[in-house]
């Protein structure tokens, strides 16, 4: 019998659309040097739903760009929890993501992914890392929650 998780792999991928969960990836590679062509979308759904590189590296069927916050540092390395901490609700999944980014050793990131609404698995998608970014984890978050630190930057967590 199998995996009642598991899902159909569709042409483009999974969906793992979730309410409530935040999908984390992290790199240490400089931001200067992932291409553009890494993170030019493609939209569908009267824009709502959008496609790239990263997308399709990761077999994610889509995302909504609304759900999406990058941040990090354009030269050298942060520290994850800075980085993390200045995004949405980081107070309700600070914790977790700093114990997986402990066991996977990247607790100084160049910059950083979350998508909101969105439990990604490696174990159904069979890809945790590409050439730029690695999959953290999928970690519970409150809507209601604070953000770690204030964003004094308006360009921080965009």
């Amino acid at each position: 019998m199998g995996d009642k998780n598991q899902q159909p792999q569709k042409a483009g991928g999974y969906d793992f659309t979730k309410k409530y969960k935040v999908s984390v990836w992290a790199s240490q590679v400089p931001y200067k040097d992932v291409p553009d062509a890494y993170f030019e979308e493609t939209f569908s759904k009267k824009n709502t739903r959008a496609v790239n590189q990263w997308s399709r590296n990761f077999n994610l069927q889509y995302f909504k760009p609304e759900y999406l916050e990058t941040n990090g540092t354009q030269e050298g390395l942060v520290s994850i929890e800075m980085a993390a901490g200045e995004c949405s609700f980081s107070t309700s999944y600070i914790q977790p993501l700093l114990s997986k980014a402990r066991k996977k050793k990247l607790e100084e990131v160049s910059w950083i992914v979350l998508l909101f609404e969105m439990e990604y698995s490696v174990k159904i998608s069979g890809v945790e890392k590409d050439p730029y970014l690695t999959f953290l984890g999928a970690f519970d978050y409150d809507e209601e929650a604070e953000n770690l630190y204030d964003v004094e930057d308006s360009d921080v967590c965009g």
